[in-house]
């Protein structure tokens, strides 16, 4: 498939008003590419790119996570791509945007789940399903020659149970494997897209309802938990997510921490 013919899936139903807002030029579609995030970081870097810019491929021969963890995944399957998203306003408000991107990414999967079912988050970048992780998020920075973030996100869309690494299959899931049938990753995408063109950047400010929904379905909540920030290890248990986007950890002894990044963390 190309660009264009993904493209038109994507806007199918979309009103004039969202599509003078996402362009056929801002979508790049890649059958295999290293990493989406890579690609659209190195743009950032030569000041080539453009607000809203989406890279979506089939296939990363780089992908990962947070930490760098390779991100395991069939060709052709599932949802991958990163969004160029422009930087300004209080800089305090930016590590929201994981969180954000979790409501606008959680509330697409739940809307296509059967009626009454929800995922959890997992702080800072994961979503799951019943335990078992169905998308991650990694959020990447660039301040020079202007500030973007480029959203990285993940999505096992139509990806077996069996086609999951055997070490992995305890610990994913997909849209497949809860529904019992394909989904339309363009679908999803266009969704997606629809949800940041209508909430971003306004809801890292008013950011109430991101957090409404983030708080019933933290996974880490009530969790003992051993944390490593920087060089020092946190125990504590999981206290919920701070306005700022931060982990509360409640270690105990000290009180609650905020915990705004972390390396590792750890369920005791």
């Amino acid at each position: 498939m190309t660009s264009d013919t993904i493209y038109r899936e994507i806007v199918r139903g979309w009103s004039e008003e969202e599509m003078e807002l996402f362009h056929v030029e801002q979508f790049h579609f890649s059958p295999e590419t290293g990493s989406t995030n890579d690609d659209l970081l190195q743009r950032a870097r030569t000041g080539t790119l453009a607000r809203g810019t989406v890279h979506c491929s089939d296939f990363q021969t780089r992908g990962r996570g947070r930490r760098g963890d390779r991100w395991e995944t069939a060709s052709g399957r599932n949802l991958l791509f990163s969004l160029a998203l422009p930087l300004d306003g209080d800089r305090r408000r930016w590590p929201r945007l994981p969180h954000l991107t979790a409501w606008i990414v959680g509330s697409t999967i739940e809307s296509v789940l059967p009626p009454g079912e929800r995922l959890q988050t997992k702080w800072p970048n994961d979503l799951l399903y019943q335990g078992k992780k169905l998308a991650g998020i990694l959020v990447e920075t660039i301040l020079t020659p202007q500030p973007f973030a480029v959203v990285g996100i993940g999505l096992n869309v139509n990806q077996r149970p069996d086609e999951f690494p055997e070490s992995l299959q305890s610990l994913a899931t997909s849209l497949y494997a809860i529904l019992g049938c394909e989904s339309s990753r363009w679908f999803l995408l266009g969704q997606i897209l629809r949800g940041f063109l209508h909430h971003y950047p306004e809801k890292l400010e008013s950011f109430a309802p991101v957090l409404d929904w983030i708080r019933p379905r933290d996974f880490l909540a009530g969790k003992s938990l051993s944390i490593r920030s920087g060089r020092s290890w946190l125990d504590g248990v999981g206290d919920g997510v701070a306005e700022n986007g931060a982990l509360r950890l409640d270690t105990l002894t000290e009180g609650i921490v905020e915990i705004v990044s972390a390396e590792e963390i750890r369920r005791r």
